[in-house]
Parts: structure tokens; sequence; C-alpha cells
């Protein structure tokens, strides 16, 4: 022991991997790139198949125990037979108390949900099933109302435990409460269906005896036609009753209204004509029109009066006829002179005759039309008095008129509210008339498509129904639990979900060895090499093949994170499996703590690792021959009390010197990983590890423990290996049927072309 090297740390510092690849560069080549997870979120059906394949016999048994109890319980149900009436439910158009109600009620889309859903609850009261109730005769007691209604055999018991569940009431709380009301009772039989996208409604009854289902859903059907009814008439009396109220009162109002407009207008003496103008408005009106007609016989006088007054005699000789008549003489005079003064000179006697008469008349039209600018004269200021006395008189009629309307105001304000009350009046004597005449309309919105039949079969329980959703719930409610149990169980049961754990590729699957293998399931690489354990343990050493650039590691070293997994056996095989390549393997049994290799190889364990680590035998001492040939092992030999400071020595660098001298291959099987040391000082003496996990038996949580403090020891993990994997189990894609062909039999031939197609796919 004096010769023992420094601690642990140094001992794993002095060991260098030369054989093996970094364990980033291996990852890089074997492991897919980490961060794609595309299809972490993708459904995949097989492993969901395997699950349930995996509990299947508990799926089965949940389905079989649901479907017995559904079983029981419908048959033990009481038949149950329905029958149905078809009724239409049209819109109705009742009579409305105010106008604006009807035009409300037309602006309401004809497909109204509010009014159907009301006549479904209507279907569904209380007060119709009172009526057919009382109608039939049905349940005169209590007890009798219990027995005809359906009710399942379990019911009493339920209702048993819920009054436990709520505790005991005192006898005052109870006194206080009601009995359960028989309507309510009879309604659980009432069913009511609407048809989609029509005015149809399908009411149902259903009961024990066929014939009562009959006659109840028939009675349904008539005593709510003839509630309709009632509610009908009954709407129409209270609106006439109302609207007599209001016209007895708008009768009043009226008559107080016109009493006091009639006062009003005596005792500010305010007279209308039938036109509802007063007086003094329309001698107003008068006045006006003569002011403007005075005016205008004023305006057209004064013209021809100034026309005249500047000289122009032609408004004079206008408004005088002598003038006219004498202008016409002085014309022909003149006439006549011209015509003579051809023939006679101007101091002829005739000629001087006819001059001095032209004198004379000229005279008597001068001295005419003076008289005539007089009279326009006259005129004028005839119209100018006239036009001032009829202004006179408007101004004061306008005084009169103002004082007419301040007295109107308040007339006028009674009349407004005389009118109010006439037409209210009106108004409502002729929705009177019109409720009058809607309350003698005997019109039914509600018809019997078709009558309630007598049931030809039982409605409930049906039977296959029934049984086909047991069994199907069965089913369901057994996946639900397997799925939860896969959920809650965190043990490795696929190859991917090792992978997926440990980020590092799975080497090989071992499968479970059959029952009657089990004893010797370490030597059926040996011992049957044909067989599905032998042909996986090939699979593994062709995997370690390609573990490292120089090919499988010169020093393997197997460990598990718990005991029990099968590291023995998974040494023996694999150091088997590279024996039967022609290589030269020594098996190190370093479980100085509960070794078992030499009990899988059946040799005795009286010498071996703990001798030559104290330095009490040497290496060619200890080597050992086994019947597997170019096999050789070194067994753990005696226990010792300190197994991890003996494998720290530098007893172990001189064994692995043996490697490549007389050995091609060095297998180290350790301790488990969890709770020692042991394993992780293994794993750096060795240039690879390989972590062994059980198929449902190894959990995630040690596992991934395990495979950090091999990380954490700077241990070169080259992968990891699934074992007792069962025949057919959950990503086990190996055909465990796979054979050899000895002696060129084509028979067998075939089936191995077969069985390796079958794999490959």
């Amino acid at each position: 022991m004096s010769n023992m090297k420094p601690p642990y740390p140094i001992a794993l510092a002095q060991k260098p991997h030369k054989l093996a690849l970094r364990e980033d560069e291996f990852n890089a080549l074997t492991l897919p790139p980490k961060g794609d997870d595309d299809g972490d979120d993708e459904i995949d059906l097989r492993q969901l198949w395997d699950t349930v394949r995996r509990h299947k016999w508990t799926i089965v048994g949940i389905a079989l125990l649901i479907f017995i109890i559904v079983t029981i319980v419908t048959l033990m149900m009481p038949p149950q037979y329905r029958s149905t009436v078809t009724l239409k439910i049209d819109l109705e158009n009742s009579a409305k108390v105010l106008n604006y109600d009807v035009e409300a009620q037309s602006t309401r889309p004809v497909n109204d949900k509010d009014f159907y859903q009301t006549q479904y609850e209507l279907l569904k009261s209380r007060s119709l099933a009172r009526r057919v109730i009382d109608q039939l005769n049905l349940y005169p007691n209590d007890a009798e109302a219990e027995t005809q209604l359906a009710k399942p055999f379990f019911a009493d018991a339920l209702e048993q435990l819920e009054t436990v569940m709520r505790g005991e009431e005192d006898g005052a709380s109870r006194e206080r409460l009601g009995a359960y009301p028989v309507e309510e009772k009879f309604l659980k039989g009432m069913a009511v269906e609407p048809v989609k996208n029509s005015s149809l409604v399908k009411v149902s009854y259903s009961s024990k005896d066929p014939e009562l289902a009959q006659r109840i859903t028939n009675e349904i059907a008539a005593q709510y036609i003839s509630l309709n009814l009632e509610r009908r008439v009954d709407s129409t009396s209270y609106a006439k009753t109302f609207l007599d109220d209001q016209l007895a009162q708008a009768k009043s109002k009226l008559e107080e209204s016109e009493s006091k407009l009639v006062g009003y207008a005596k005792r500010e003496q305010i007279i209308n004509t039938d036109d509802k103008r007063s007086l003094s408005s329309q001698r107003m009106e008068a006045l006006d029109k003569a002011v403007t007609e005075a005016e205008k016989d004023r305006i057209l006088a004064e013209g021809v009066y100034e026309q005249a007054k500047l000289g122009d005699t032609a408004a004079a000789i206008a408004e005088s006829t002598n003038i006219q008549s004498l202008k016409e003489r002085y014309s022909k005079l003149e006439s006549d002179y011209q015509e003579k003064l051809q023939v006679y000179k101007a101091d002829y006697p005739l000629m001087v005759e006819i001059s001095q008469q032209m004198g004379i008349i000229n005279q008597q039209i001068n001295k005419e039309i003076g008289s005539a600018r007089d009279t326009l004269k006259a005129k004028y200021l005839a119209a100018k008095q006239q036009e001032d006395s009829l202004r006179k008189k408007l101004e004061t009629q306008k005084g009169d008129l103002l004082d007419v309307r301040d007295k109107s105001i308040g007339y006028n304000t009674l009349e407004r509210e005389v009118e109010t009350n006439r037409n209210m009046y009106e108004s409502l004597l002729q929705r009177i008339k019109e409720v009058g005449v809607a309350g003698n309309i005997d019109k039914n919105n509600i018809t019997v498509i078709d009558e309630a039949v007598l049931p030809y079969n039982q409605f409930s329980p049906n039977v296959t129904l029934n049984l086909a959703l047991g069994l199907v719930g069965g089913l369901f409610i057994g996946m639900v639990i397997a799925f939860m149990l896969e959920f809650l169980d965190d043990r490795i049961k696929t190859k991917e979900a090792l992978e997926k754990l440990l980020s590092m590729p799975v080497l090989g699957m071992i499968p479970r060895a059959k029952s009657k293998d089990e004893k010797q399931a370490a030597l059926m690489g040996h011992l049957d090499p044909r067989s599905a354990i032998g042909e996986a343990f090939r699979s593994l050493r062709t995997s370690m093949l390609f573990a490292t650039r120089e090919g499988a590691p010169k020093v393997l070293h197997v460990t598990s994170s718990m005991p029990g997994e099968g590291k023995s056996s998974i040494c023996v095989n694999t150091a088997t499996a590279f024996a039967q390549s022609g290589k030269r393997v020594l098996l190190i049994d370093c479980d100085l703590r509960k070794p078992s290799l030499h009990q899988k190889l059946k040799l005795d364990n009286y010498e071996g690792m703990s001798n030559f680590l104290t330095y009490q035998s040497e290496a060619k001492q200890v080597i050992r021959h086994t019947d597997i040939p170019n096999v050789d092992i070194i067994t753990a030999g005696p226990l010792s009390p300190n197994p991890a400071e003996l494998l720290l020595s530098d007893r172990m660098s001189e064994l692995l010197k043996l490697v490549p001298v007389d050995y091609d291959m060095i297998i180290i099987d350790s301790p488990p990983i969890m709770g020692l040391a042991d394993a992780l000082i293994l794993s750096n003496w060795a240039n690879a590890t390989l972590l062994v996990a059980t198929f449902a038996q190894s959990r995630k949580k040690p596992l991934l423990d395990a495979y950090q403090r091999l990380r954490h020891a700077r241990s070169h993990v080259i992968g990891s290996i699934l074992t007792k994997v069962k025949s057919g189990g959950a990503g086990y894609g190996y055909s465990y049927e796979y054979h050899y062909t000895y002696g060129g039999d084509s028979k067998s031939d075939k089936g191995e072309k077969k069985r390796i197609s079958k794999a490959a796919a």
C-alpha cells in the first residue's frame, strides 16, 4: 500500500485518452445537431401505439369493467316509452294598446328567437303541467307520482347520499321549506325539441305505460293551445278595460279644456270666423288693400297733374272732349285755308274770315286747356286726401290688431290643449274599436301537425346504444388511464427516449432472454450464436468499431446508474462477440464490492483483482482462462474494505499495459455509478465508457444524474446500451426470428432473405 500513487484527481489527470475521440467530436459525428426541435411538436403515432401496446391489458381490463357495469345498469333500468306530438307555432300579431307598438312590431324579424324561446318555456311551465295533471287526474298522491316517473334503480341511494352530505336539517328548517312540486316530477318525463330552421316543435313524454305516454302527449298539445287562446282573450280583455278607463279620462280632459277656451274667448271678446281668423285681422287686411289702391290712384293723378303743370297739354286734351272737338274744327279750317290759299291771296276777304275763325277756335282751345288743368289738380288733391284718410284708419286698426294678438296668446294655448285632448280622445276611441274587433276573432297561431301515436317500441334504455357507448367509453377511459400511467412513469422504454435523455447514441439494444435461458443469459453469445441476443451483441460490436478513429476502444469500461441492470452479462457477451471476430479479450471484474462475473462464467473467486492491487499476486497469476475461446478473465477476488483506494493505485496502469501486448481489448466490469466513486475512477482508466440502461427498469432521473457525474469526471462516454428489451417492445425493431443458413439450405435462405428485408424496412 505504501507504493500507491497520489490521490484521485492526480490519477485522473495522468490518464489521457490516447485512442478515443473527444466527446464533442464523437457527438458531432453520431448525433443530430442540438436545437433541431422541428419534430418535437409533432405527434408520433407509432409512439402512441407503443404506449397502447404496453398497457393493453390495463385498457382491456378497464374497458371490460365499465362495459359490465353499463350492461348491468342498462338491464336493471325499467323500460320507458316515448310518444311525440308535432306542433307548428306561428308568430302572433296580438292587439296593441298604442299605435307605436304596432310600428315597433313590424320592424322585428320574422324568425323572432325571443318569441319562440318564450313558447318553449311556456311548454315547460308548471302551469301547463298542472292543467294536464288535473285534466288526466295524474298522481293522486305523491307516492304514485314517484312510481310513475322514470327513476333509475340507484336514484334513492343517490338522494340519501346527498342528504347525508348536506347534513340533517332541524325540524324548524324543514317546516319552513315547501314540498317538492308534483309539476316538477311531471316535467322530468317531458322533452321539447325545436326543429331547426322551422316553426315546428316536437313535444314528447316518456312513461312506463305506452298508452299513458300517448294520452299525456296529446293532452299537453290540447292544453297548450287552450292556454294560448285564453291568454289572448285575457290580453284583449285587459286592453279593452285599460282603454275604457283611459278614454273616460281623455273625455273629461277634453270637455274641461273646451270650457276654458270658450270662457276665455267671451271674457276677452275674441271672435273668430270659420277660417279661424279674428275680425280685426280681416278688417286689417281690407284696409291694407284699400290703402294700396288709393296710393296707386294718387300716384297716377299726381303724374298727370305734374305733366300738365309743365306745359304738356296732351294729358289735359285727353281729359276734355271739348278740346278734342275744337282741335278737329281747327284742323279742318286750317286745311281749308291752305287749300284756298292756292287760289286766293291772304288778304282776300274769304281768307281773312277763315283766319279769324281759326283765331277764335284757338282761343277757345287755350281756355279749355286751362280748365282741364284745374280739373287734373282737383283729382290729384282728392286722391291724396283719400290716401291720407285710409292710412290713418290703417294705423288705428294696427293698434287694435296688436291688442287682439296679445289677448290671443292665452287663447291659442287653450286651443292647442283642446286640440291635443281631442286627438287623444279620437285615437283611444279608434283603438277601443280595434280591440273590440280583435277580441271577437278566434284565431289560433298554434296548429297540431302530427298527433301523438301509441309507441311501438321502447325509448329507453337503448340497450345497443348503451352497450356500444359503454364499450367505447371504457376503451377511452382505459386509454386515458394508460396515457396517464405512461406520463407518470419515468422509466426508459424506447431507444428514442434514451437518446433524447442523454443526447448521445444508443449503440445497441439487447433483447430479454427467454425464461428458460435467463440463468445463462451471459453466455448466450457463446452457447447460441444464432440467437437474437448473439446477433444483438454482434450488432453492438459493429457499432463500437466506429466509436473511435482507431476502431473499437482498447480499454472499455461498462457501468450503469443502478445495480441489477445486467452489466456483467453485457461484459461477457461483448467479450464473446469480439472474441468471435478473432480478437483476444481480457475481462476484468472491478466490482470489488459485489462481484458477479465469476458466477456468470462458473469460476471460483479465491484470487483476483484485490490480490493484484494489493501486490499479493502478479498479473499472470490472477489471469484465468474461460470456456469461451480467446476470452480470459480476472475475477474480483476477496472483498476489500477500501475498493476506491485500490482502484486509484498505480497497479491499474500496469494491468492496462497488457494492451496491446498480450490482448487486443480489455473490458472492465464496474459497480454502478450512483452512490459510489469506483465507476468514476475506472472510467478515467479506460479509453471509453459504455453506459447501460435496462428497458422498463432504469429511471430517467438516476440515469441522467449518473451521466452527469461521468461528464463532471471528464469520462469519455461513447454511448449507451439498452438491455432486456422485450420481444416486440417499443423501439426494438430487430427481428428476433433472424436465422443463419448453414449447409446451403435453400428454404432457410429464402426465409433469411425475407427476414433481412423486413429488418431493413
